[in-house]
């Protein structure tokens, strides 16, 4: 079976091609639009017959917009009358830590003080368990969100606002490798799709101020009624 993926949610760019008798993995971050770092994925891959590919494993997000967009729209046109799989980008990145025997929280930066985060569980056998769906939510409401777990590491590009983190940047992006044994579990499974659905999960500013406005209502309500 021949396999190709790509991951563009994030400025680091995940691919890969594996077949019978050829892996490549690539993991670009030049800092160049999307559009121009799958040229040059494209470039690295010149041995690949993408003519040939019989699955197409696409990222979906949430995470860059605009990324996400040039990324699918790539990888949907290889996907025309071939089999395709979708994948969670957040838990792509979870994958990194995926033998981590405690609660890992994914952030990644949306929007004017937003992040998108994720919840998962990692195991000593490398299978997550996913606690949290994808959500779009503020810092703050993030940070409290996750008192409740304890043994918990935040990683992704958000992971900066949150003192339980590591230093090493790598774990905050995706990984070909990782992406690679996603889309074969998902192969593994018939988890195919007729169309791609991107993992927005944008809100409007108002639509969150507003929400944000209902938390510290309700919040600033449980503190008089403790009180009383």
């Amino acid at each position: 079976m021949k396999i190709f993926a790509i991951d563009t949610s994030t400025s680091r760019v995940a691919s890969c091609y594996v077949d019978d008798e050829k892996k490549v993995f690539i993991d670009l971050e030049t800092h160049e639009k999307h559009g121009l770092q799958i040229n040059q994925i494209v470039e690295k891959m010149k041995e690949v017959n993408f003519g040939d590919i019989d699955v197409v494993g696409i990222g979906i997000g949430p995470g860059s917009l605009t990324g996400l967009r040039v990324g699918i729209s790539f990888a949907t046109g290889l996907g025309i009358g071939k089999k395709i799989v979708q994948v969670n980008s957040l838990k792509l990145i979870a994958s990194n830590l995926k033998f981590y025997d405690g609660y890992i929280v994914v952030v990644r930066k949306a929007r004017e003080g937003y992040l998108y985060g994720a919840i998962y569980k990692g195991q000593r056998d490398g299978n997550l368990i996913e606690i949290e769906a994808p959500f779009i939510d503020s810092i703050d409401s993030i940070r409290e969100k996750a008192k409740k777990y304890n043994d918990k590491v935040f990683i992704g590009d958000g992971a900066q606002f949150f003192d339980e983190r590591f230093e090493d940047d790598d774990i905050n992006f995706p990984s070909s490798r990782n992406l690679f044994k996603l889309v074969s579990e998902e192969i593994k499974v018939g988890n195919f799709v007729e169309y791609v659905e991107p993992m927005y999960l944008q809100k409007s500013i108002a639509e969150l101020n507003f929400e944000k406005r209902l938390r510290e209502k309700q919040n600033l309500e449980n503190m008089q009624n403790e009180n009383k």
